[in-house]
């Protein structure tokens, strides 16, 4: 019995081990490139959040075929915006360590972290108050990055066909 116990453990290892070596380690502030604008803006790796979030001042709704769209401007780090238009996928009631929830919209975007492109949803906030303007939830890391917290700015947003 004991025999089984070890040699299960070991076997967990290995594979925890491997799982782990095949993800790309990052750190805890990365570049993040927004497509198809090719925005390029440092972000801030966050394991505690479950979805992404963009600063946005200003936006404004519109119908479009009978949809609901958002209208806001994204920029480089630094730079003058860019007017950008996304599909609204949903409001999202973001419960807040003081004061009441905040309702924001959320988007689709894709995103490029080092060489992954991945399609993720996206808040919108007005995060003017904080050093870094995006923020990357465990939903667009999940199963293709560690986070190593004492290493930030290692990967360049490489990713073919933006």
């Amino acid at each position: 019995m004991v025999y089984m116990v070890i040699t299960a453990a070991l076997i967990f290892g290995l594979v925890a081990s491997q799982a782990a070596e095949a993800k790309k380690v990052i750190g805890w502030v990365e570049k993040v490139a927004i497509l198809p604008e090719k925005v390029v803006l440092t972000a801030k790796i966050d394991t505690g959040a479950d979805n992404s979030c963009l600063d946005v001042r200003e936006y404004s709704f519109f119908d479009r075929d009978g949809e609901r769209w958002v209208r806001f401007e994204i920029a480089e780090d630094g730079d003058k915006g860019e007017a950008v238009e996304r599909k609204v996928e949903r409001m999202a009631e973001i419960k807040r360590h003081k004061g009441k929830a905040q309702s924001r919209p959320v988007v689709k975007m894709v995103l490029c972290l080092g060489g992954v492109k991945r399609e993720a949803e996206v808040n919108l906030t007005d995060r003017h108050r904080f050093k870094y303007r995006m923020l990357i939830g465990r939903s667009f890391l999940d199963g293709e990055f560690s986070v190593d917290p004492s290493i930030k700015l290692t990967v360049e947003p490489v990713c073919r066909g933006d």
